[in-house]
């Protein structure tokens, strides 16, 4: 029997769930901010792979959660990880191809993108170029 350090792993769970409700949030944000054509569009393939990727990370915590409150090392549907690693999966391929889209997409609805700090930032589309210098 594996006992198990209840306030670490709990801390880890709250941590866990947090971030997954955070990462969920801004990709939404990031969709919605499209779907309304707002002024200001901030998005990339990585933020629409985040939407994808969240259910993993929330089973994640919940395993986490399970092992604090019964002192227990949890035991992992199999089906379920292997059906949610897929879906995140076919969410980097889904996000990658709608990046694209959306890129293309705002481009035609004059929608300039406003030089970004590192390679690694998202996009930020705009509709006046004067937006760039908020946020």
């Amino acid at each position: 029997m594996v006992k198990v350090n209840r306030p670490l792993v709990g801390a880890f769970a709250v941590f866990l769930f947090c971030i997954s409700c955070f990462i969920s949030w801004i990709s939404f944000n990031g969709y919605l901010s499209f779907l309304q054509k707002s002024d200001v569009i901030i998005f990339s393939w990585k933020l629409g792979l985040m939407v994808f990727g969240s259910p993993l990370l929330f089973y994640f915590s919940y395993l986490a959660f399970y092992s604090a409150i019964k002192n227990e090392v949890p035991k992992m549907n199999n089906k379920l990880a292997n059906l949610l690693a897929i879906v995140a999966i076919f969410g980097a391929v889904v996000s990658f191809f709608s990046s694209i889209y959306i890129s293309c997409n705002l481009n035609d609805q004059d929608y300039k993108i406003c030089p970004k700090n590192s390679w690694m930032a998202p996009n930020k589309y705009v509709k006046n170029i004067a937006l760039c210098d908020e946020w």
